[in-house]
Parts: structure tokens; sequence; C-alpha cells
């Protein structure tokens, strides 16, 4: 994309080509996320115990998630450097030693976890109703987590070669096929909860074989068994740019932790299983907004660069305006519609009755809890990483975390309804700081401002 169309086309039609297609991949992620765990949700008999137990084992692959982020975020801009610098063979050294690197820290997690499934599962908040089934979807299933791990450190190589084609048809190739498996697996072989797992590690398998196949052909670079070897001076400098986002995941890890265990001990299963649908729900319904904002970082640090305040202004006006009008929509919808939601999601059983209040109490400030995504973003697009970071750890770890405590405690007759509120109360106070530190932050920029 010329940095002229950056600079100069009108900005409405340029947010909108610049953010609908990472839209359009954030709904396909988050798409499976949900139609796995409605599938879960839907096996006759134990549904929503499934679903509790599949939820169970989600902090457990965000870990390997968070792996997968720390060895995959830095390899794009470092590879692309050396091809830059017409250093192909520095490029394809540092694709042989993160192959080998990749694969054997995903030999090294299926052990691990394998060999602590039960401690895992009890750590986050499996009970005796749910610890046998959690046990069967992780153990199946971890492998195919684990192989996110090589499948998302190698399609990082097909993007700085330019060919972004290949690297969508890696990510998304896994995404739509488990989607297709889950319900032939789980109804059509009648595997249950097996079959969620199954389709998992086929679908990544699969995912992970295509990237290899990819790379090991003709272009810029290639993977050649000459080059597998580990080298620190290559690995290094790509892990230290996946240092934040595995922290912010790992962060995420501990949130999701303390809820289970926290729900678990005041209401049971329910709680863990209530929690985990509101944060799916939370998750899905975001998705335009990560598309919107990762979309148009580059416009804004584009005319940031080149001094052009009146579109940095502009677009990002366009941005909290489209944001507001979307988190409002969501917002009516979890309002007027919390029960058929819930219901469409979970079925009917012990838990809806459950849900539907906290639900409707989660998302009760969503209007307002998502303009803290826009900031951020924009205070990454201006440059001011340090910020972001500091701005989502602070939010999991010195909000949320000690209102799950100390909420229960102030409001002892109802304390499993003030955790599900310290999500709301932890956002808005976020969403008020970050947008602060915007205002300020173009405001110290902006010459016009400082005349």
């Amino acid at each position: 994309m010329s940095g002229n169309r950056l600079e100069n086309e009108p900005l409405r039609g340029l947010f909108w080509s610049m953010a609908v297609p990472v839209i359009l991949q954030q709904l396909l992620i988050w798409l499976d996320n949900v139609i796995d765990r409605i599938w879960i949700a839907h096996i006759p008999d134990i549904g929503q115990l499934a679903f509790t137990a599949s939820a169970v084992c989600v902090p457990i692959v965000y870990m390997m998630m968070a792996l997968a982020e720390l060895t995959g975020t830095g390899i794009a801009p470092q590879v692309g450097y050396h091809l830059g610098q017409g250093n192909r063979q520095r490029a394809e050294q540092t694709l042989g030693s993160f192959f080998l690197f990749n694969l054997l820290l995903s030999v090294l997690v299926c052990v691990v976890i394998e060999w602590q499934c039960i401690p895992l599962i009890r750590l986050f908040g499996g009970s005796d109703q749910t610890e046998a089934l959690s046990e069967l979807y992780l153990r199946i299933s971890t492998p195919g987590n684990a192989l996110c791990i090589l499948s998302g450190g190698l399609a990082p190589f097909l993007l700085a070669q330019g060919r972004s084609k290949e690297a969508g048809i890696v990510i998304g190739s896994g995404i739509v096929l488990n989607m297709l498996l889950d319900p032939l697996l789980i109804f059509g072989f009648d595997m249950g909860l097996a079959g969620a797992a199954w389709a998992t590690t086929i679908a990544e398998a699969f995912a992970a074989l295509l990237a290899i196949v990819y790379l090991r052909r003709p272009g810029d670079i290639q993977l050649h068994l000459r080059h597998l070897r580990l080298r620190w001076d290559l690995i290094a400098p790509c892990l230290a740019l996946g240092v934040t986002p595995m922290v912010m995941m790992l962060a995420e890890t501990v949130q999701m932790g303390v809820y289970n265990r926290t729900l678990y001990a005041m209401v049971g299963d329910v709680g863990v299983g209530t929690m985990a649908l509101v944060i799916m729900l939370y998750n899905f319904f975001r998705f335009p907004f990560y598309g919107m904002a990762f979309g148009v970082q580059s416009v804004t640090s584009y005319n940031l660069g080149a001094n052009r305040w009146d579109r940095v202004r502009e677009n990002v006006r366009i941005l909290m305006k489209t944001t507001l009008v979307w988190s409002l929509v969501v917002w009516l919808l979890m309002m007027l519609f919390t029960r058929p939601i819930v219901q469409l999601t979970i079925g009917d059983g012990d838990m809806t009755d459950y849900a539907v209040p906290m639900t409707r109490l989660a998302f009760c400030v969503f209007f307002v809890s998502t303009l803290q995504f826009a900031c951020q973003s924009t205070l990454q697009a201006m440059n001011r990483p340090v910020v972001t970071f500091w701005l989502g750890l602070s939010r999991t770890l010195l909000l949320l975390v000690p209102l799950v405590w100390l909420l229960p405690r102030l409001f002892s007759s109802h304390p499993d309804a003030s955790v599900f509120v310290a999500q709301p109360i932890a956002d808005v106070l976020v969403a008020v700081v970050s947008l602060l530190l915007l205002l300020s932050s173009l405001r110290k920029l902006d010459p016009k401002q400082n005349t």
C-alpha cells in the first residue's frame, strides 16, 4: 500500500478499507471459538457440564497461546530486516533455528501437560464433577494446541516474504477445518467431548503441516534441513519482541484462574461455567474493535509521521464513533435479549437460570468498556507501547484480581454477583485513564496545541 494513499485518500473510505479485512479475520477466529463451545454445550445429557469442563481447560490453553505469542510475534520484523538487507542466508538460518526451537517447545509442552494434567485442572477450578471430562478433553487436545506454537511460529516467515495469502491460508485452514470437524465428530460419530478435542488436534496438525509445505517451496526463503540448528543469536532477538504479548496472555491466564477458583468456592461448577460463557461472549462481541483498532493503526502512525494532524484527529474520531455505535448496539442486545442469547449458546439446564442475570450484570457497561481498547490501540500506533503494556497489565493484575478478592467481602450478601461486577468496574476505570492519556498524548504531540 502506498504512503500517498494513507496520507491523501478520504479517511472514511480508507478507514473501512483497512479495517474490514482484519474484522473478517477476527470474526472467523472468534466464530470458531464460539461455535466450538456451542457444540460442546449441546452434547446430549452432559452438555453444560462438558461446557464447564472445557472452560476449566481454557487457562491452560492460554498458557500455550502465550508461548505462541512469545515465539511468533517478533519473527516478521527480524526476518523482514534481514531480507531488506539482502541477507537471505541469515533469514533462512533464522527459519531453521525457529522451526527446531518451536518443534522442541511443542513437544516439551505436551510432556509437561500430560504429566501434570490433573494438578493443572485442579489449579484452574476443576471439580470432582468436571475433572474426568476436563482430563479427557485436555489430554486429546493438548498436542493440537501445542502445534499452534509451531504453525504460529512459521506463518510469520510467510508474511515476512509478502506471502500474506499463504499465511492467511495456514491460519484459516485450521479454523475452518475445526469448525467442520466439530459437529461431524461430536454428533455424527457420537464421540461427544472427545470429538471436539480430536477436531482441534486434527485441524491444528493440518495447519502446521501446511505451513511446512509452503515453506519448503521456493521463495525468498526456504526451509532447509541443513539450517535446523539452535542458534540463540538468531532466536533471542525475536523472542525479546514477543515477551510483552506473552506476559499479557499469561496475565489473562491468571485472571481466569482466579475467577474459576473463586466462583467454584462460592457456587460450584455453575459459577465456573457462567464466567466462561461471559468471557466467551465478551470476546466475541469485541471482534469488530480488534479489526478496526488494528486495521487502522497504520493510518494513524503514518499521518503522525507526516505531521498530518488533521488526519490523525479525524481517524481517531472515526474510530471512537464506530466503536461507540457498535458497543451500544451490543449493550442493548445483551440487556434486552439476554435469555435467548444464553439459551442459544449453552441450551437449557441448571446453569441457564443462573447465567442470565450474571451475564446481564457483566455487560452492564459494555458501551463504556470498549472505549479502552480504541484508546490503547491508538496509543500503540502513536509509539507508546510501554503505556499500553502497563494499562493492559494494570487492568488484570492491579484491578481485576484485587477486585475479585475485595468485592465479595464488601458485599457478602451477594458475593458471587460481585465477582461478575469486578470486570465492568475495572473496564470503566481503565477506559477513563486510557482516554485521559490519549487526549494528553494528542495534545503534547500536536504542535498547534503547544503554540
